[in-house]
Parts: structure tokens; sequence; C-alpha cells
């Protein structure tokens, strides 16, 4: 038996800020905010609302469901659904290691500017990303990340989130309180809540939505699936989902609310997009009294939001080569490491004297354009498919309501196995011609 089968969570709790954890990352602190500003403010709001209380509940339910219900990684979990289905499963730990590998470079970027900001000095990104410092700080930030998990689900994975999640909120609600009452910053809470209704009426603005959700919940990653197959006893998926879901909008508003808050209270530009983070937010704290402190508490809760992510990610594959190859978390992690540490390099020197670039664009957009775009939508429509088409709808909903006072219908699982992936096609066709 694999050392993965006698590995569980503490508690429920601990599972809970895990799961909260892997959904709560960059993706709400940095990309949530410059996407919504991107695309109309409020305007962007309420298409995206709408969409992680319905398609994000129901496929996160749908991930819990197949966890719980195999007890193993993704790609054995595939495999066990139907043999042929095991290069899914592959795919997805694929998609999962891929994406991680750029992001630990980001990551990276933000422990840079932590320690800059606690050595009381201010980073400029375009001088930054012209040293060494990128390739320096990644390979940090991925032995941070490989410590962790190397240390198990109880006493690596499961600690770090109780800790870190409580950290998080414990950091984000007073940098928001303080970031509303500056001046101006009822413009940039109005901008970002109230909705413009020429927006929600366009199409884009709804297929952008739907993939915010799924970068911002992490779905198609693999990882709820694997934290689910973890689990031991009596839980509600159900009620889990829900507070998961809650968890993750909130932080994502509140983020909102700060970042707006900041911007259109020095007058710069809410449309920044991928700048935003590492060019505006800097400038601003630059021109604010103590602003280094409130510089590091900024940076420091955005290196926690992004670790508790990374750890979700890293343990897809991390999972997968242990019911594979039958070998202990130890190894597994070693060897995962070494093999972020040779994919990430490229997209480390992409911001660095280097320059590497693949036909005029950086390694790591590139990688962020093939699987953060497209990898992650594939994914979800993969595995909805090869589970709502061929496990029995009764065997879902049983280890979804099972200890769930809100019992899920049938109605609910033909609501996704047709919904989901019209509208993850729909999401790869807008963002390849629209």
């Amino acid at each position: 038996m694999p050392e993965k089968q006698s590995e569980k969570w503490n508690s429920g709790f601990g599972f809970l800020l895990a799961c909260i954890g892997s959904a709560v990352g960059m993706g709400n602190i940095w990309r949530f905010p410059y996407v919504a500003g991107e695309n109309g403010g409020g305007g962007f709001l309420v298409p995206f609302l709408i969409i992680v209380a319905s398609f994000g509940f129901l496929l996160m339910l749908l991930e819990f469901a197949i966890g719980r219900k195999y007890k193993s990684s993704i790609v054995t979990g595939m495999a066990n659904i139907s043999k042929k289905f095991r290069w899914i499963g592959a795919f997805i730990a694929v998609v999962a290691f891929s994406i991680l590998s750029f992001y630990l470079v980001i990551l990276g970027w933000v422990l840079s500017f932590f320690v800059s900001n606690l050595g009381q000095s201010f980073l400029d990104f375009q001088q930054y990303s012209q040293t060494f410092f990128p390739v320096v700080s990644f390979v940090a930030i991925l032995f941070v990340t490989y410590l962790i998990i190397n240390r198990g689900i109880a006493s690596g994975i499961e600690l770090f989130n109780k800790v870190g999640i409580l950290c998080l909120i414990a950091i984000l609600i007073p940098l928001m309180v303080y970031a509303t009452t500056l001046p101006n910053a009822d413009k940039g809470i109005a901008y970002f809540l109230n909705p413009d209704f020429s927006k929600i009426t366009e199409p884009n603005t709804w297929s952008i939505a739907l993939g915010q959700a799924f970068f911002s919940l992490s779905l198609g990653s693999g990882s709820l699936l694997t934290y689910s197959s973890y689990l031991r006893g009596k839980h509600s998926m159900t009620r889990s989902s829900g507070i998961i879901i809650f968890s993750n909008t909130a932080i994502s508003i509140i983020a909102g609310l700060m970042i707006f808050s900041f911007v259109f209270s020095y007058r710069l530009d809410p449309e920044a997009g991928i700048p935003l983070i590492f060019e505006v937010l800097p400038t601003i704290f630059s021109n604010i009294y103590i602003g280094y402190i409130i510089g590091s508490v900024f940076f420091f809760l955005l290196l926690i939001a992004g670790l508790t992510s990374a750890l979700g990610m890293f343990q897809v594959p991390n999972a997968s080569l242990q019911d594979t190859f039958k070998i202990s978390n130890k190894k597994s992690s070693r060897i995962v490491s070494l093999g972020l540490l040779a994919v990430g390099l490229p997209s480390a020197l992409s911001y660095s004297p280097i320059n590497l670039n693949i036909f005029g664009t950086p390694f790591l957009d590139g990688m962020d354009y093939i699987f953060g775009t497209y990898g992650i939508v594939i994914s979800e429509l993969l595995f909805v498919v090869a589970v709502t088409w061929v496990v029995d709808k009764t065997k879902i909903l049983e280890h979804i309501n099972t200890n769930s006072s809100l019992k899920i219908p049938e109605s609910a699982i033909s609501f996704i196995k047709f919904g989901a992936p019209v509208a993850s096609i729909v999401v790869i066709l807008t963002s390849m011609f629209v």
C-alpha cells in the first residue's frame, strides 16, 4: 500500500483551511483586482459572483466527490474510473506542475519585494528584472515550498495552512481598513463595486469571469481532489464547499477594496493590468509615511497567500508520483522539486539580464498563456467529461451528499455534464479570437 493512503488530515478544520489556502492565493490578491480593473470593476464582479455560486460550487463538489470516493491521486483516481482515463489524470498533473513552475517565479518576485521593503528600500521592477535576483528568489521560494511538503500532510501542509490562513486574514482586513480611509478611496470603492451594466451584457466579460473563477477556486489543477483524498471520517462536502467559496470570494472582494482604494487615492491607473502589484503599488508605498512598513506587510500577505496555493499545486504531481511508483513522500517531493527547478529556470531567466524569449515573448508569459489560460480550462473540461459521462450519478451524489443536510439533486450533475463543457469551450474560443 502506498504511503499516501496512510496519510490523513489531523482534523476537518485542517482540511478546510488547507482547501481555503489552495483556493486563496495570488489569484485573489494579485490577479483578481487587475482583471476586475481591466473589465469595468463592478461590471465584472456581478458575473463573477454568479459563476462562482453556480459552476464553481458544483465543480468543487465534483472534485471533492472523486477524491473522497477513490482516496488517491488525480492519476490513479482517473485510472480507477477507467484505465483509458489515466492519461487525463497525467495531463492534469502536468498542467498543475507547469503552472507551479512559473507561479513560483512570480512568488519569488514577491519574496524580493518583501525583503526590499523590510530593508526600508523600494524596488523598481524594471531594474529588478535586469538582475539575477529573480533567479535567486525563485530557487529560495522553491526550497521553502519543498521543506513544507517534505514534512507531509499533517505536519507540513496542514500546519502551515492553519498558521498561514489565520495570519493572512489578520493582515488583510486591517490593511483594507487603512486603505479605505485614505483620501479619494471612496472613488476606488465606487469603481470596484458599482456595476457597469454595459459590461455585464458583454459575453467577453462572462467568459473572463469564468476563467477567473477556475483560476481563483483552484479548479482544474487537481489540488482539491488530491486534498479530499486524505479526508477520513464524517465530513460534509457541501458545507465545506460553501465555506471555501465564501472565504475565497470574501478575500477577493476585500483585496479589491484595498487595491483600488490605494490606486485611486494616489490617482494611478486602475487598469494597469499585471504591473499593478509590482509597479503601481510600490510607487504608492514609496510616497506613504512609513510606507516601507506598509509595503512589507502587504508583500508578506501576498507571500503567505502564494505559498498556500503553491502547496496545493505541488501536492498534485507529488501524490501522483507516490501512487504511480509506490515511493515515499520524501523521495517524490525531491523529484518534483528538481523537476520544478529545471522547468522553472527558463521562466526565471526570462525576467533577468538574459531576457529568455521564445518568438519575442518572455518564456514566463508563454507558459502563462499556454497553461494558465488554456491548460487549466482544458484540464477541468477533460475531468468533467470523464467523470459525468462515465461515473454513475448516484455514486457521485452518494459521496457529495454523505453527512450533508443540503442534498444535491441529480439535475445538478446533469447541469455540470452539459453546461461545464460548453462554458469551457466558450472560454477557450473567446480567449483565442476575441
